[in-house]
């Protein structure tokens, strides 16, 4: 008789589905991974491509984390666009903070296909340094040659090692992690505890830093909107660029400062969400349920800072789609406002984070 198998190595695909009508590229990539991986390592693979069947069911974060414990691995399809679906980022940084608690980023396994020019470890990005402190692999080359091309067959061989050899490191690491102690003391000294307090009291002062800012932001696009749209709309030609060019002069410091405060705090957040989610595992794994209610409430009590953000940024979103019209005419107000819309991603980005504690004690 022969031995069994082992199981199926599962590999979640993370991309912008826009991408692919244009790009072409998870079928053949999917296809060529599955063989290769079988035909040179020996191993098959489980993937899942749909959003809609990942596999992560309902409570998708517990399904990240159980596919961490079974090293599985997180391979997003990276191109700019990828950066700019909410979506996306949120798979993302979810996924990167459980394997940082669990010790096993290495079960990230990034595929770039465009937008290297965005990557940096030292951007205020998150999700960008995410990305270009993992090992990933650049398919640019691969992708422009073809799956028919001798540049797809090698760098898809050398993929499939490095998912392999992934997979394999991820399986020996998480065999020997040293068990979480059996017990601790109920009392404020407990580990994580004084980590928790002091990431949920930065956690505060970024929003009572970021509201005023918003505020003034807000408060500057309604003046502007106000003031400048309806001379816009009567000038003449000559006299509607000026006006398009003194907007952008006025507003761009306001949209460079946002997204870098956007950016800082998106940051802020995803720092929170790991510490506070490894404190709150601990606790449960460890069954000590006096600091877990204490940790409860806790993490309700920031709850009541998630409304005005998220008013914030639906009025945010209002201003920016009232100024369409405008940055179709004038190329420096499209440079000015460009940091508002990234700047609202990133607050995008870490109010869905934020808006997921209020079930992380449960």
């Amino acid at each position: 008789m022969t031995e069994p198998a082992e199981p199926p190595i599962r590999v979640f695909l993370s991309y912008a589905q826009a991408d692919d009508v244009v790009l072409e590229f998870i079928e053949p990539f999917t296809k060529s991974l599955r063989h290769l991986v079988f035909a040179d390592q020996g191993r098959t693979l489980e993937i899942f491509v749909d959003r809609e069947t990942i596999g992560w069911g309902e409570d998708w974060r517990e399904g990240i984390r159980q596919g961490i414990e079974s090293a599985a691995i997180f391979m997003p399809i990276v191109t700019r666009q990828y950066f700019e679906r909410p979506s996306c980022r949120e798979e993302l940084l979810a996924f990167y903070n459980e394997a940082v608690h669990l010790r096993a980023t290495g079960l990230i396994l990034p595929v770039v296909l465009l937008g290297h020019s965005h990557l940096s470890t030292e951007s205020t990005d998150v999700a960008s340094r995410i990305i270009a402190e993992r090992q990933y692999k650049d398919l640019k080359e691969t992708w422009t040659d073809g799956p028919q091309s001798a540049t797809w067959r090698r760098t898809m061989i050398a993929l499939a090692t490095q998912l392999v050899e992934a997979v394999t490191a991820a399986e020996q690491s998480l065999s020997s992690a040293p068990p979480l102690p059996a017990s601790a003391e109920h009392d404020d000294d407990a580990p994580g505890a004084a980590e928790v307090s002091e990431a949920l009291e930065l956690f505060q002062q970024e929003v009572e830093q970021a509201m005023p800012e918003m505020k003034n932001t807000i408060d500057r696009f309604a003046a502007i909107l106000t003031d400048s749209s309806p001379a816009v709309a009567a000038a003449a030609a000559p006299e509607a660029r000026r006006i398009l060019l003194e907007m952008a002069a006025e507003l761009l410091p306001f949209s460079i400062d946002f997204q870098n405060q956007a950016r800082k705090f998106e940051t802020t957040i995803l720092k929170t969400d790991q510490i506070m989610r490894a404190y709150i595992a601990f606790l449960k794994e460890n069954s000590l349920h006096d600091q877990l209610e204490e940790e409860r409430k806790s993490i309700g009590s920031v709850e009541e800072f998630t409304a005005p953000l998220a008013t914030a940024e639906e009025i945010l979103n209002d201003f920016l789609v009232q100024m369409r019209p405008l940055e179709a005419m004038s190329a420096p107000l499209r440079n000015s406002i460009r940091g508002f819309r990234d700047g609202v991603k990133g607050l995008n980005s870490a109010l869905r984070m934020m808006q997921g504690w209020g079930n992380i004690a449960d």
